[in-house]
């Protein structure tokens, strides 16, 4: 999917969804971000040329594997997303499933990442590893995560989103969706966070990004 294209799904889902919001909510939502970048979250996450941090997954074979253990074929991409329910995110899922391909012939592992139990996901996982994020585990490590004020709370209620019910912990927390390149020497070669939960890294651009860390 090109970035013209994948841009164009963005603002056709800001037009269809946010825009036609009763004023109050858009006010809450706009809140919330400018709450996340006062508090400097995209600063303090991690950063280009940190370290990793290793986590556990359960691979398609029920198997228990390190992250570490994948990146000896080549980088990883590691995308958190907020979840099923959101438009953002399915929109973004289906354009990244569409450059699997494409990211498979680079030797690249593509993670798909979030807090959402995955018996609640009516979304096709496709060909990556999608991996339930329970409590935000791997997100915090990754220092992505913020508790959502009672304003966000009611907010989301009213639209039929219990997230201590989606995500089965008592929390209502969210990571910022976010994309990370992870080299094959375990530093981050590339990252996209931004607070705005409208705003994702495009495919193509994540197919340039990965390319140019193959030989790192």
């Amino acid at each position: 999917m090109s970035r013209s294209e994948f841009l164009d799904k963005l603002s056709e889902l800001r037009a269809g969804n946010c825009e036609s919001l009763p004023t109050p909510e858009l006010a809450i939502m706009a809140r919330t971000v400018n709450r996340l970048r006062r508090d400097g979250l995209a600063r303090q996450c991690l950063q280009l040329g940190e370290t990793a941090p290793d986590f556990e997954f359960i691979d398609a074979g029920d198997t228990v594997r390190s992250f570490y253990s994948v990146l000896g074929k080549g980088p990883a991409v590691i995308n958190f997303f907020r979840g099923y329910w959101c438009p953002y995110c399915k929109t973004e899922l289906e354009a990244y499933e569409s450059i699997q391909s494409e990211l498979d012939a680079l030797g690249c592992t593509y993670f798909a990442v979030s807090p959402q139990r995955p018996e609640t996901a009516a979304f096709s996982a496709g060909d990556y590893q999608m991996i339930f994020d329970r409590d935000n585990r791997i997100a915090r490590l990754f220092g992505i995560v913020f508790s959502l004020d009672e304003s966000e709370q009611a907010l989301f209620s009213s639209w039929g989103l219990d997230l201590s019910e989606i995500h089965g912990v008592s929390q209502w927390q969210l990571p910022v969706p976010a994309t990370f390149v992870i080299c094959p020497d375990r530093t981050v070669g590339y990252e996209y966070v931004d607070v705005d939960f409208r705003a994702r890294c495009c495919p193509d651009q994540l197919i340039e990004e990965v390319k140019s860390f193959c030989r790192c």
